[in-house]
């Protein structure tokens, strides 16, 4: 879920190292009136520099267990709290919010943490502290309940669901309240929110790989709930209407994130058939290495003269043909419905094992009859197994 980095809010409104604003570059009394109240209702930013923090802080950890910098497999980031709709639907929800803090590369952090720092200072001053986290956390797990919903075969991390969300904060606050920020404030946010919302979701769009439906999950998420705590900027507002601001913002969330899991598609008996899968096929692998290591033995030995045709023959009704009726017999009581993503991979693999296994048989009946047709059936047989694994492969690279 990579964010590029946001565009500057204004340029005539900075924030110092504690996340104060300076007034130094107001260029007039209405946006000097503007900074003087923004301090006066949320004097200090301290959840944006935490957020940074705790993103930071879980990359590092991450690194320090094994991740590489730059990312690595998708699937290793499960074990750090990604997302994952089969796993979610299981009843890991945490998932939900933790794999808003799991990133997938130094470059993944760091634009959404630059997007995180150029928006958070304002709109947490906007909406004091408590209210920021708050709308944060819920944007986030709105992008990812439309992540999951949209796809649920794709393993998801990063913040730019809820960095989304705290532009859709923001907007909605330009919406709700614009009579509490100067015009020229008004005209640079638009311009410079607009942008960013417009660049990222294109750029998610043109690019694979990219979690657009978080994008717009956090997104709206965010803008809703704005749209909820959104107050005028009066330093005594911040104890007035709380307690309905509250109620709407929970009401909000009880109705909206158990709905979006109830439409989830429940996709654990496909994740626990893949992994059987998976499990099954490693064993066969092994399996089909041996036999066939075996099966060049018999074959040079009995060119060679070491071993006779009889001789061959036995070893091969006696070992090489019962395993391989096994080892087909075990791929076969694999449970994987027919709509299941790997479906196709398996039949593939099931193709080879029996035309493999069909060789062995036919080899057994040349030698016992020394019929020729036997031995066109072999080259037939052969050339069936190597045609699906070829095709099983080309897949396994997609």
């Amino acid at each position: 879920m990579n964010t590029p980095p946001a565009p500057r809010l204004s340029p005539h409104i900075t924030l110092g190292h504690n996340g104060r604003m300076s007034d130094a570059a107001a260029p007039d009394d209405a946006q000097q009136e503007f900074l003087l109240r923004l301090n006066a209702v949320t004097p200090r930013v301290v959840v944006t520099p935490a957020l940074l923090a705790i993103n930071v802080g879980v990359f590092l950890a991450m690194t320090a267990l094994g991740i590489k910098v730059l990312g690595g497999r998708a699937d290793e980031y499960l074990r750090f709290g990604a997302n994952f709709a089969p796993l979610a639907t299981s009843g890991e929800w945490w998932r939900l919010i933790t794999c808003t803090f799991v990133h997938l590369g130094i470059l993944h952090l760091t634009f959404n943490m630059w997007a995180l720092w150029d928006s958070g200072r304002l709109t947490e001053r906007l909406f004091g502290n408590g209210w920021f986290a708050a709308l944060y956390l819920f944007a986030g797990v709105a992008g990812s309940s439309a992540s999951m919903l949209w796809n649920q075969q794709v393993i998801s991390a990063g913040a730019s669901g809820a960095v989304f969300g705290v532009f859709g904060a923001l907007l909605a606050y330009l919406t709700v309240q614009r009579g509490s920020i100067p015009v020229d404030v008004i005209n640079r946010l638009r311009v410079s929110t607009s942008a960013f919302v417009v660049y990222s979701l294109f750029y998610g769009f043109a690019q694979a790989g990219i979690d657009n439906a978080a994008h717009l999950g956090g997104l709206a998420g965010g803008f809703v709930m704005g749209l909820i705590l959104a107050r005028p900027l009066e330093a005594r507002s911040h104890r007035s209407g709380n307690a309905r601001r509250a109620l709407f913002a929970a009401l909000l969330a009880i109705v909206t994130l158990p709905t979006a899991a109830w439409l989830t598609p429940d996709t654990s008996r496909i994740y626990r058939q893949a992994i059987a899968l998976q499990r099954e096929i490693a064993a066969f692998s092994t399996e089909d290495n041996r036999l066939l290591v075996a099966f060049q033995r018999i074959v040079d030995q009995t060119r060679s003269g070491k071993l006779s045709d009889a001789a061959a023959l036995r070893e091969l009704r006696a070992t090489l043909l019962p395993a391989w009726n096994e080892a087909v017999a075990r791929l076969a009581r694999v449970d994987l419905d027919a709509t299941a993503p790997a479906r196709k991979d398996y039949e593939l693999l099931m193709r080879y094992a029996m035309a493999r296994r069909d060789t062995i048989k036919a080899v057994t009946d040349y030698l016992e009859t020394n019929n020729p047709a036997y031995e066109r059936m072999i080259n037939e047989l052969r050339a069936q197994a190597d045609e699906a694994l070829v095709q099983y492969r080309e897949r396994q690279q997609k």
